[in-house]
Protein backbone atom coordinates (compact mmCIF):
# COMPACT_ATOMS: atom_id res chain seq x y z
CA UNK A 1 0.00 0.00 0.00
CA UNK A 2 1.64 3.15 -0.99
CA UNK A 3 -0.69 6.59 -0.72
CA UNK A 4 0.41 8.73 -3.46
CA UNK A 5 1.25 12.66 -3.33
CA UNK A 6 0.05 14.81 -0.30
CA UNK A 7 -2.40 12.03 1.16
CA UNK A 8 -2.83 12.45 4.92
CA UNK A 9 -2.42 8.38 5.06
CA UNK A 10 1.11 8.80 3.22
CA UNK A 11 1.82 11.97 5.47
CA UNK A 12 1.43 9.60 8.46
CA UNK A 13 3.24 6.79 7.59
CA UNK A 14 6.03 8.97 6.46
CA UNK A 15 6.01 10.28 10.11
CA UNK A 16 6.01 6.89 11.72
CA UNK A 17 8.84 5.29 8.71
CA UNK A 18 11.86 7.31 8.02
CA UNK A 19 12.34 4.97 5.24
CA UNK A 20 8.54 5.07 3.60
CA UNK A 21 9.09 9.52 3.68
CA UNK A 22 12.49 9.43 2.07
CA UNK A 23 11.66 6.82 -0.78
CA UNK A 24 7.67 8.25 -1.00
CA UNK A 25 7.79 11.56 0.35
CA UNK A 26 10.60 13.37 -1.68
CA UNK A 27 9.42 16.39 -4.59
CA UNK A 28 9.85 14.32 -7.00
CA UNK A 29 7.54 11.51 -6.08
CA UNK A 30 4.78 13.71 -5.30
CA UNK A 31 5.21 16.06 -8.62
CA UNK A 32 5.03 12.66 -10.89
CA UNK A 33 1.98 11.65 -8.43
CA UNK A 34 0.43 15.17 -8.43
CA UNK A 35 -0.34 15.81 -11.60
CA UNK A 36 -3.52 15.43 -13.22
CA UNK A 37 -1.76 13.84 -16.66
CA UNK A 38 0.42 10.92 -16.75
CA UNK A 39 4.01 12.35 -17.79
CA UNK A 40 4.94 11.45 -21.45
CA UNK A 41 7.97 9.61 -19.90
CA UNK A 42 8.88 8.03 -16.46
CA UNK A 43 11.19 10.73 -15.02
CA UNK A 44 12.47 7.65 -12.78
CA UNK A 45 11.71 3.90 -11.99
CA UNK A 46 8.49 3.77 -9.94
CA UNK A 47 8.49 0.22 -9.88
CA UNK A 48 12.31 -0.04 -8.48
CA UNK A 49 11.98 2.69 -5.82
CA UNK A 50 8.58 0.45 -4.59
CA UNK A 51 10.87 -2.65 -4.57
CA UNK A 52 13.76 -1.33 -3.07
CA UNK A 53 11.62 0.15 -0.38
CA UNK A 54 9.77 -3.28 0.02
CA UNK A 55 13.05 -5.15 -0.23
CA UNK A 56 14.28 -3.38 2.62
CA UNK A 57 10.97 -3.81 4.81
CA UNK A 58 11.17 -6.01 8.12
CA UNK A 59 7.88 -7.23 7.66
CA UNK A 60 5.44 -6.81 4.95
CA UNK A 61 1.36 -8.17 5.27
CA UNK A 62 -0.09 -9.03 1.48
CA UNK A 63 -3.97 -7.54 2.31
CA UNK A 64 -6.71 -8.81 0.06
CA UNK A 65 -7.67 -5.81 -2.67
CA UNK A 66 -11.12 -4.96 -0.65
CA UNK A 67 -8.71 -4.59 3.09
CA UNK A 68 -5.99 -2.38 1.24
CA UNK A 69 -8.51 0.17 -0.82
CA UNK A 70 -8.95 3.21 2.03
CA UNK A 71 -11.29 6.50 2.54
CA UNK A 72 -9.85 9.19 4.03
CA UNK A 73 -12.40 12.66 4.55
CA UNK A 74 -9.82 15.07 5.49
CA UNK A 75 -10.99 17.17 8.74
CA UNK A 76 -12.18 20.92 7.97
Amino acid sequence: LSPAGTHPVAQYLGSVDGRYGAAFLDPPWRELFGRSEPPPTEPFNVVGRILAYVAGAGATHPLPVAEAMLTCKHKL
